[in-house]
């Protein structure tokens, strides 16, 4: 038979393992869903570095029934670290698997505006193009989060549109914070077949 200490005990301790419980499930989603810091040294490789710039592109802008337009902006180009160790059972806390990618850290969305002769149902057709500004190595899964740009580009398109006629219009989208890029980053690049 158990005393009146030993079931207070036994009941502050199954209380106390349910509040860790709760908190470690609380917890650990949160944790596997944050980011790992990207990578710029590897111990098996001490002589190599990751890299990631954006280099200037002239990109051409086109639309079905529409005359293209060359515009000019970035493209995120670099070498950032990713490894995976074999696995063990039961598996460790530490991450076996890591992955960088070279992709926008800054950027900001432009309306270009196509001429469509020929068309008179729809004479223009704006275009969203997404002016990259500084690129950075970031995790692989990281998804950019375009939707609330886009969304804020279209509901101020109107109310920013000249009254002369259409023309560009810029839209600052910040992902991250970054610092200035390499002078290295501000050479002129075209896209291959436009030279």
């Amino acid at each position: 038979m158990l005393s009146k200490f030993d079931v207070r005990s036994c009941r502050f301790s199954a209380e106390l393992a349910m509040m860790l419980w709760f908190v470690v499930g609380a917890l650990f989603p949160a944790l596997l869903l944050a980011a790992p810091p990207p990578i710029n040294k590897l111990a098996l490789f001490p002589d190599k570095s990751a890299w990631c710039e954006a280099k200037n592109i002239t990109q051409i802008v086109g639309h079905s029934g529409c005359e293209s337009k060359s515009i000019q902006n970035r493209a995120c180009l670099g070498q950032c670290f990713s490894y995976s160790v074999p696995n063990t059972f039961p598996q460790s806390t530490e991450s076996l698997v890591h992955c960088d990618s070279c992709m926008p850290a800054q950027s900001m969305w432009e309306i270009v505006t196509l001429d469509c002769p020929g068309n008179d149902e729809i004479p223009r057709v704006d275009k969203l193009v997404e002016k990259i500004l500084h690129c950075s190595c970031q995790a692989c899964g990281k998804e950019p989060s375009h939707e609330g740009a886009l969304f804020n580009v279209y509901l101020n398109a109107e109310e920013n549109m000249p009254a002369e006629g259409p023309g560009p219009h810029h839209y600052a989208h910040h992902q991250q914070e970054v610092e200035e890029p390499p002078a290295s980053s501000h050479h002129h690049h075209e896209e291959e077949g436009d030279e």
